[in-house]
């Protein structure tokens, strides 16, 4: 449809600020102007799902009454009415936003509002009123909330309401719910995993002291200037930062209608994609997602796991500072990691790259052709790293904390709980090292056990049957075939070392040798790391 006179556009300044909300309405306003000077009209106010970008909605659009046709006699008399029209429709517009921006934060809510649960993850359907939930004043809350928009613009937002775990535990909450799905009035959804919304701490956190947990909300009352300034407001979901900028403004569903719980399993965002470009002395390292409005893009470069708290690497919507986004410039060699977090879906998995300067990987792999392959392969993915000076020290060995790690990363350990301090296997792991992450998760998924004084002797340099033990059980590999004799492992090593053999992980000629009944391995002495990359880099590929 298209507006050819101003008047229609007023109509929509009694409801612009229900659109100011998300990300898209810049880019949306650009579009609009756009169109209007090019003489194509106005086109319907939509929204999409994302909450960035126009969505088609439900609404009656927005139309014009068909224009007469001219008389042929009047035609140059009006040849200037389609330039006044441009001219008029702009300044519309632009009354339009400038009232709408004036207005969003007022208090804008009708008496009759209703907020409805259901869904196959809750036990029933319940419908609250405006009145119903202005009377659970015995678990209403106030809390103040730090909000980022994607542009990004960091603001505050003091609000009254309900909890929404409590909202969710009047409809019966199932222990089986995953998805979460909001409706707006106006047709807006939004979908958010229950792990991010309701089962991960999220908080508020000032311009200066401590951090605050706060709940994700229902609220009712708002304000941008204290508590004492509440007012009541339209129905809206709200909810803190897991990390301090997180752009968690885009999730905030204003005119909240229906919540509706699934017991779905969530998507999973694709991985980040790298795109490099340079020369031998420096590299230009781009990071890509095919959703890269939909998604923020966490990064490392000391080979580290990404997270929350990650350098973010797509700091504004591609629509509004495209020039914020700036490539890496990477001038050594460095392992890049990142990952894709956003709403409605669980966090990609880690990619991994590697840029080497200075020509290849490693210099120092001649004489290792056999393991050449593997070690690149998984510098590559950021799962093992050199030792400087674009060395690997094939022939060198590597202590039990380094191999766990490398398996942790390989398999993007993270435990389920808490470390405890102390703990039998592991007594003397300090956890907030750069390998206690991986040892917990090792123990918590029965990958390693520690000696039976109830140390774990990181720093003990890995054995190669300790290396195949563990190896083994990370896989959860079983036997394969018959039954061989081996020779040159302890008792307790052997049964590991035959369903090790019988799955081919182990290099033979290098770890492995063969005799006239089995096999021999040489499992006392220290393993190289040569050989981890070659058995881990088999595992990962069984």
């Amino acid at each position: 449809m298209k507006l050819t006179g101003a008047p229609g556009v007023l109509q929509l300044i009694a409801r612009i600020h229900v659109y100011m909300n998300g990300g898209f309405f810049v880019k949306q306003v650009r579009i609009w102007l756009g169109r209007i000077i090019q003489g194509d009209g106005f086109p319907v106010l939509k929204r999409r799902s994302s909450g960035m970008q126009p969505r088609a909605t439900a609404k009656q659009p927005i139309s014009a009454k068909p224009a007469v046709a001219a008389k042929p006699a009047a035609a140059k008399a009006t040849s200037a009415v389609p330039a006044l029209v441009k001219v008029v429709s702009v300044a519309a517009v632009v009354a339009a936003i400038t009232v709408g921006i004036y207005f969003t934060g007022a208090p804008v809510y009708a008496a009759g509002e209703t907020l409805t649960i259901k869904g196959d993850g809750v036990d029933k359907t319940v419908t609250f009123s405006r009145s119903d939930l202005e009377g659970l004043k015995s678990v209403m809350q106030q809390h103040c909330y730090s909000t980022t928009n994607n542009y990004p613009t960091n603001k505050t937002e003091y609000a009254a309401g309900v909890p929404l775990m409590y909202l969710l535990q009047q409809a019966g909450l199932k222990d089986s719910a995953q998805m979460i799905t909001v409706t707006a009035t106006d047709g807006y959804k939004r979908e958010f995993t229950l792990r991010e919304l309701l089962r991960t701490t999220r908080y508020y956190f000032p311009t200066s002291g401590d951090k605050q947990t706060v709940p994700a909300m229902v609220s009712l009352k708002s304000s941008a200037s204290g508590f004492n300034n509440l007012e009541n407001s339209e129905l809206k979901l709200i909810m803190g930062q897991r990390s301090r900028g997180e752009q968690n403004n885009p999730w905030i569903v204003k005119y909240l209608s229906t919540i509706e719980v699934s017991t779905r399993k969530p998507a999973k965002w694709a991985e980040v994609t790298f795109s490099k470009s340079g020369g031998s002395d420096a590299v230009t390292l781009q990071l890509q997602h095919e959703s890269i409005d939909l998604v923020k893009i966490y990064y490392t470069t000391d080979g580290s796991t990404p997270t929350l708290e990650s350098k973010m690497y797509n700091v504004s919507a591609s629509y509004f500072q495209p020039q914020l986004n700036q490539p890496l410039t990477i001038d050594k060699t460095t392992v890049v990691k990142a990952i894709a977090i956003g709403a409605g879906r669980e966090d990609s998995s880690v990619a991994s790259i590697t840029v080497s300067i200075g020509g290849e990987t490693f210099k120092d792999l001649a004489g290792y052709e056999w393991a050449k392959p593997a070690i690149e392969d998984l510098a590559g993915k950021g799962i093992l790293s050199g030792v400087g000076d674009n060395r690997f020290d094939p022939a060198g060995g590597l202590t039990r904390a380094m191999f766990v790690t490398m398996l942790g990363r390989a398999y993007n350990g993270k435990a389920t709980t808490t470390p405890t301090k102390g703990i039998s296997g592991a007594s003397d792991v300090d956890f907030n090292t750069w390998y206690g992450p991986y040892v917990w998760w090792a123990i918590e998924k029965g990958i390693v056990s520690g000696y039976p004084d109830g140390t774990f002797k990181p720093m003990n340099m890995l054995t190669v049957e300790e290396m195949i033990v563990i190896t083994v059980r990370a896989g959860g590999l079983k036997t394969v075939g018959g039954a061989m004799v081996v020779t040159g492992v302890s008792s307790w090593a052997q049964p590991f070392v035959i369903i090790a053999e019988s799955n081919k992980i182990l290099e033979r000629g290098h770890i492995s040798i063969a005799t006239g009944s089995g096999i021999t391995v040489s499992g006392k002495n220290q393993a190289r790391r040569a050989e981890a990359a070659v058995t881990l880099h088999r595992l990962l590929n069984k």
